[in-house]
């Protein structure tokens, strides 16, 4: 007997290439127990096998010979990288590619491809996987068909467990298996479907009283929900094996259900690495797993669905109509998935793959055939485009108001319920909705249940907030000095409790997962500003690569609906897109991508609406100016806005205060880049295109729809410095005087376009009184026709724009609070 023995399974994309052999050999060598090794095929092998096997029943000869060619290549690679004493392997490699190259000339010239025949040339993809794994590793190489047996069970094959038991009891050393592949009724090559690698280690840990079984993948475990559909879905530590059960039979793709069949009744736990991420616990699923404190565990989702009903009033009462419709569908080779029925009896629906509702329809037209023509049945019909999302945990049982709150969550999403169904082991919900709405349902549910919390009971407040800056400039620095000096004031008096977790500028990125002290971030702001990187780099880093680098190393980290702030100047809407899809707020200094075309505009805040998110923006328009919360709220009190006039740039004011003063143009701008007014380019300012954003994004919040080309702009100048234009702008600022007026760069927003322009406004006009950086902006509504509502402030500075960006992280987190 082997002793105590734990099975490790290695995918396809665990063994994909020389690299990831390597790595499933130093979890091999660092594991505590002798270890027996299932292999699957290579990532893409059994694809490609089959591929040849198409071709060659297609007769097309030249297609499955460069595919053998490319399936000997990928092994030799391997092989080549990893093994000293390779000439075994090679030959083996030769010999797998011409048996290869031989069966698909018999397949070419039969025209015939048997299921016999597909196993036995899919099976070389495990097999000589398998062997060099061994050899790789320093173990004994058995083949599958030595030690798994299976039996027919209703027209499938299904493993003989007594058989496979007598073949275990022999093996005496750790071994390297094929997976996927078995002994059949006839000793003949058969395959295990879908999952076969998987269920092959389930087998065989069954049958040699393992420890437990880890399968290795390329994800971190089963998830809360599809985290292509929720953001913030999050691994789970641990599932009992009925909840595994229900996650894989409701589509999730890491774990086939029938994998968890052996181990059930011998109490083996199973495991799901990431390969990849050796510090990653996974998830355990066992039979000791409680229900926990919260009821829900997670969340299912099966699309492309489609609803079948049989309607009819002669239904009622009648015995059989349900029996009599399952059989159909049986027998014409259909599986249901859902079902749900009238209290009346006067309706049954049931749900299927969409690509077989029409075949569905048929089988039950075809059954009820007599019942539609004396009309006892009125119809029978399918509604396609339909999801089943599937509310799942063992903590549900006996508990109250699960369903009151499923209905509540989906309602607040305006999320229609198509049908619904339970079981009496209370184990899942499962609704039936339109497919258009599946994302927005699976959100809204997430968050109900509060899923994505890795300890619920330590953090049922919600109070804290993750902050990720992007840009670490003069407004980053000012936003973290405000945090720092306000931190106990916000905690107390706001119930705030704001950490950030990680800073990101061009030179990398830098995280600490539980939050940057304060004295760590005060050394960081006195290092950046004393000239000094985030990290040491010969030269800066392209946005993409930072956002490669917050993909890697920023995305996955658990948090609760964190909040990105973006206080660069850079194009970041794609960044900020797949912050949006991963479950960050966006909270904005930055103008520009708020500035993007419009139907990059109105894709970020959908994604926002449909993921119950939010985009702040208040310092992109005003700074520190509450421009932004005054028109929220008269659009809210039901007043109409028509224009807004106003200078919306702190920068520009002072600029044109100094030139009153008779100070020379180019000394101006100087003082101004001095003092931190400008952009970090002031041509940004001078140009009037810092402004033309400002303008586009109030007109956008007001509801037009304009494009950043379709602005009247008129730039106030080309360049920072030249003796000519300080004498024309002298000259410029001596006229406006004999006018009885003075320089305001203005921007005016109504119906009719955008114009922003260097205009001489009257001295007793309400710009004219705006004084160094101020910003001004009067708003003509319904209300305020002939009197504009005017607000006026100072306008830029990064302090003052660091208080704007602190107010919308607050605003995101009250409403997070009352979620």
């Amino acid at each position: 007997m082997l002793g105590p023995v734990e099975v490790y399974k290695f995918g396809g994309a665990a063994v994909g290439n020389a690299d990831a052999v390597r790595i499933a050999g130093e979890h091999v060598r660092a594991a505590q127990n002798r270890v027996v090794v299932v292999v699957s095929a290579m990532q893409g092998v059994t694809d490609l096998l089959l591929e040849s096997a198409r071709a060659a029943l297609g007769g097309q000869r030249s297609a499955y010979e460069r595919d053998a060619q490319q399936f000997a290549s990928k092994h030799r690679e391997v092989v080549d990288a990893l093994i000293r004493k390779k000439r075994l392997l090679l030959q083996e490699i030769e010999n797998a590619t011409n048996e290869l190259l031989s069966m698909c000339q018999s397949i070419s010239v039969l025209h015939e491809l048997t299921t016999r025949a597909g196993d036995a040339l899919v099976a070389r993809g495990e097999r000589l996987m398998a062997r060099i794994f061994a050899e790789y590793i320093g173990a004994k190489y058995i083949d599958a068909t030595e030690l798994i047996f299976t039996e027919r069970r209703l027209g499938s094959v299904w493993p003989d467990f007594k058989k496979c038991d007598r073949a275990a009891a022999k093996i005496s050393e750790p071994i390297v298996v094929p997976g996927y592949i078995a002994s059949g009724p006839d000793a003949e090559v058969v395959t295990l479907g879908r999952g076969g690698s998987d269920f092959s280690a389930a087998i065989l840990a069954r049958s040699l009283g393992a420890q437990s079984v880890t399968l290795f993948k390329e994800v971190d475990g089963l998830m809360t929900a599809d985290p292509k559909s929720v953001p913030n879905a999050r691994v789970l530590d641990e599932v009992h094996y009925r909840e595994a059960a229900e996650l894989a039979f409701y589509g999730a793709k890491v774990l086939h259900p029938r994998t968890m069949i052996p181990l059930v009744d011998r109490g083996i736990p199973l495991f799901v690495r990431n390969t990849f991420q050796p510090q990653s616990r996974g998830t355990r699923i066992a039979a000791d797993v409680k229900p926990g404190a919260y009821p829900v565990k997670a969340l299912a989702a099966v699309h492309h669905q489609a609803l079948v009903a049989i309607e009819g009033k002669g239904m009622i009462g009648v015995p059989g109509v349900a029996g009599r419709a399952f059989t159909s569908l049986a027998q014409a080779g259909l599986s249901v998935s859902m079902i749900s029925q009238a209290s009346s009896e006067s309706s049954i629906c049931f749900v299927v793959p969409e690509s077989e509702a029409s075949h569905a329809v048929s089988a039950l037209q075809t059954a009820f055939e007599s019942e539609r023509r004396l009309k006892l049945i009125d119809r029978i019909h399918a509604e396609k485009k339909t999801a089943l999302i599937a509310v799942l945990g063992l903590g549900m049982r006996g508990r109250h108001g699960i369903a009151a709150r499923t209905f509540s969550a989906l309602s607040g999403q305006s999320v229609n319920v198509v049908a619904i169904a339970q079981g009496s082991s209370e184990l899942n919900i499962t609704i039936a909705i339109a497919e258009k709405d599946a994302t927005r349902a699976q959100i809204a549910l997430h968050n109900e249940f509060q899923l994505d919390k890795i300890h619920p009971l330590a953090d049922v407040s919600g109070r804290e907030s993750k902050l990720t800056l992007l840009g670490f400039g003069q407004i980053g620095r000012a936003l973290v000095r405000q945090l720092i000096a306000q931190e106990k004031p916000l905690r107390s008096n706001a119930g705030a409790d704001l950490k950030v977790i990680a800073i990101a500028d061009r030179s990398g990125i830098k995280i600490e997962e539980n939050g940057f002290s304060a004295s760590a971030l005060q050394r960081l702001a006195d290092h950046k500003a004393s000239g000094g990187r985030l990290f040491d780099r010969s030269s800066p880093l392209t946005l993409h690569q930072v956002q490669a680098m917050m993909r890697k190393e920023l995305w996955l980290l658990p948090s609760h609906r964190p909040i990105l702030v973006d206080l660069t100047s850079e194009e970041t809407a794609p960044l900020l897109q797949e912050a949006l899809e991963r479950g960050f707020h966006i909270v904005l200094a930055n103008k520009k991508p708020l500035a993007v075309p419009q139907i990059e505009y109105d894709r970020l805040f959908q994604t926002a609406r449909e993921r119950g998110l939010a985009i702040r923006y208040e310092a992109t328009a005003g700074a520190g100016l509450p421009v932004l919360d005054t028109i929220a709220k008269l659009q809210e009190a039901g007043d109409r806005i028509d224009s807004i006039v106003g200078c919306f740039s702190g920068t520009l004011g002072f600029i044109t205060t100094a030139l009153e003063e008779s100070r020379p143009f180019s000394d101006a701008v100087a003082e101004a880049q001095k003092r931190g007014y400008t952009e970090p380019d002031p041509l940004d300012d001078l140009s009037g295109l810092d402004v033309a954003r400002k303008a586009l994004i109030l007109a956008r919040t007001l509801g037009f729809r304009l494009e950043l080309g379709d602005i009247d702009l008129q730039p106030m100048a080309t360049e920072t410095a030249s003796k000519t234009l300080d004498a024309e702008f002298a000259q410029r600022v001596e006229r406006a005087r004999r006018e009885g007026s003075v320089l305001r760069y203005v921007a005016t927003i109504n119906r009719a376009g955008i114009r922003v322009a260097l205009e001489a406004v009257s001295e007793n006009s309400p710009e004219a009184g705006l004084r160094g950086t101020a910003n001004q902006v009067a708003i003509y509504s319904k209300r305020y026709k002939t009197n504009p509502l005017v607000v006026t402030g100072p306008g830029a500075g990064a302090d003052v724009t660091a208080a704007g960006v602190l107010n919308d992280i607050l605003a995101i987190t009250i409403q997070e609070r009352r979620r």
